[in-house]
């Protein structure tokens, strides 16, 4: 199976963290390590995906659907002024994956296709919901591919 994982929020903590950020260490999600790890083992092909590669943020406004609409429009002055935050947050993303996760990740996605057609995609919604709606959390993941030992059952 071939599963994308977003970045933030999934594989590290975003929570009461500034967006603009790009020096505090970041921490993964309680889980994710040994969960992505269990992915691996199960030959799954991981895909590593972010907005932190957006190449409307990073490259050219215009690549956005909703500026080449004229629903939003860009100051291109701002635009400029935050890209090297966008590049600094890809940057340090890049950086964690390559530390902390080295060969986890098949690819990592660049950001010029879009939502990437893959058979599973885990965002931080379909953890948040599939943890409280009797899905599966990072923990169930790891647990059923040996990663983790199981929960003590009371």
């Amino acid at each position: 199976m071939i599963i994308a994982v977003d970045f933030d929020g999934v594989v590290v903590v975003r929570d009461g963290r500034k967006y603009s950020d790009v020096r505090s260490p970041l921490k993964f999600v309680p889980g994710a390590k040994e969960g992505l790890a269990s992915l691996k083992r199960a030959k799954h092909v991981l895909l590593l995906w972010s907005a932190r590669s957006n190449r409307a943020l990073l490259e050219d406004p215009q690549l956005d659907p909703l500026v080449r609409s004229g629903i939003t429009r860009v100051d291109l002055a701002a635009w400029r002024a935050a890209r090297p935050l966008h590049l600094a947050r890809r940057d340090q993303m890049l950086a964690f994956v390559g530390k902390e996760l080295p060969g986890v990740f098949d690819a990592i996605d660049d950001g010029r296709a879009g939502k990437p057609n893959v058979d599973l995609f885990l965002d931080d919604k379909a953890m948040r919901f599939g943890a409280t709606l009797r899905g599966s959390s990072w923990r169930d993941v790891a647990e059923e591919h040996g990663v983790m030992p199981p929960r003590s059952k009371r």
